[in-house]
């Protein structure tokens, strides 16, 4: 077995541990579909972060959409750490 397949088979058997799906999709702002696991996902949830953080300190405190983008941040950040964890660029 070769090390692809072997990395493949540990993330899988990982993912399952924690309860992740390895085969989630994920929608990227420019449409594309990928899965967690893709250096794509994680590439498009940092940028996804780094414009709602904008978004909301734009905001007045204590008003609904600041309310609405610490929500979504926190969203964002939870889908963050599930893609790293299944990341494949981990080596063994």
């Amino acid at each position: 077995m070769n090390r692809f397949h072997l990395k493949r088979r540990l993330r899988k058997i990982i993912a399952e541990a924690v309860d992740i799906d390895p085969t989630e999709i994920h929608r990227c702002i420019d449409g594309d579909e990928v899965t967690l696991d893709s250096p794509k996902c994680i590439t498009d949830i940092q940028y996804r972060i780094e414009d709602a953080a904008a978004s909301r300190d734009a905001c007045k405190t204590r008003t609904d959409s600041r309310v609405h983008y610490n929500g979504l941040l926190r969203v964002l950040r939870r889908k963050l750490r599930q893609s790293q964890k299944v990341q494949p660029g981990i080596d063994i």
